[in-house]
């Protein structure tokens, strides 16, 4: 291929809810040759699950110093220009840097995903899975770490090799891989959806604009609302929910609030009790 080529992957802080990124690596191929690389960690706005971390190894104290999520997303849009972008299962990889562009709103790389899964099922389809640890083996590639983005990254691209190999040339195979005719995964396609806004609502997107705080008056229909002020960062719509990201007064950290369960947004003036 002699247009480059950016093969990423992703580690990320959670399992459930909405990712938060935690690690990001890739590497530039250029006429079947890496030419450069793209690695940094990212301190999260959220603890990180430790059942994240089993599968990993990344914990708390090695983040304690990385740069944030906004700073690594700058440096890797600007690294990776409008190249093609390839990775493992590529729609993972896209909505979990989907989320963070959106998150910091910033506006990430144009380049389509080719995807080594799409590449290795049909190479490969004896296979006894298309788990990439499982593809590492059964193409007898260079042992190494595990579960790391950069490592994983450089294994992506070896299953890329191999399967194009196999299947006797990249022509056609790539192109499968990019989406076979279909609309091409991009990060920007895997972008959440906005959140649906009610009228009773809007002071949190104007709070979002301003960077102000607000109060809410928040719980369910059983329960005495609590008044819980913060600062909105990020509003989203995922599977039929509408959530709301935020920094509490109170608790450390990034909160995910349901907007279904707020009952009112309070004036400014307003005192928490």
């Amino acid at each position: 291929m002699t247009e480059p080529i950016v093969i990423l992957d992703t580690e990320t802080a959670n399992f459930s809810g909405a990712p938060h990124l935690l690690e990001l690596g890739a590497v530039r191929v250029r006429d079947g040759e890496i030419v450069d690389q793209f690695e940094s960690l990212v301190c999260p706005e959220v603890e990180i699950d430790p059942q994240a971390s089993e599968i990993h190894g990344i914990e708390e104290d090695d983040v304690r110093a990385a740069p944030g999520a906004q700073e690594v997303l700058a440096e890797f849009t600007s690294w990776a220009g409008e190249a093609t972008l390839a990775a493992h299962n590529a729609a993972f990889d896209a909505r979990v840097l989907a989320y963070e562009y959106a998150r910091w709103r910033l506006t990430p790389p144009p380049g389509a995903f080719v995807d080594s899964l799409v590449l290795a099922r049909r190479a490969l389809p004896d296979a006894p899975d298309h788990k990439l640890d499982t593809l590492v083996e059964l193409l007898d590639l260079e042992d190494g770490p595990r579960h790391r983005a950069l490592a994983d990254a450089v294994y992506c691209w070896q299953v890329i090799e191999a399967c194009t190999e196999l299947a006797g040339g990249e022509e056609g195979w790539l192109a499968a891989a990019s989406g076979g005719g279909r609309a091409p995964l991009t990060i920007a396609s895997k972008a959440p959806a906005p959140p649906r806004m009610s009228p009773r609502l809007r002071p949190l997107e104007r709070a979002l604009a301003r960077d102000e705080e607000v109060t809410l008056l928040y719980g369910d229909g059983s329960d005495h609302p609590a008044h819980i002020t913060l600062t909105p960062r990020f509003l989203y719509r995922r599977r039929k929910q509408d959530y709301l990201e935020a920094h509490s007064r109170w608790a450390a950290g990034l909160r995910t609030y349901r907007l279904d369960r707020v009952r009112r947004v309070l004036p400014q003036t307003t005192s928490p009790s």
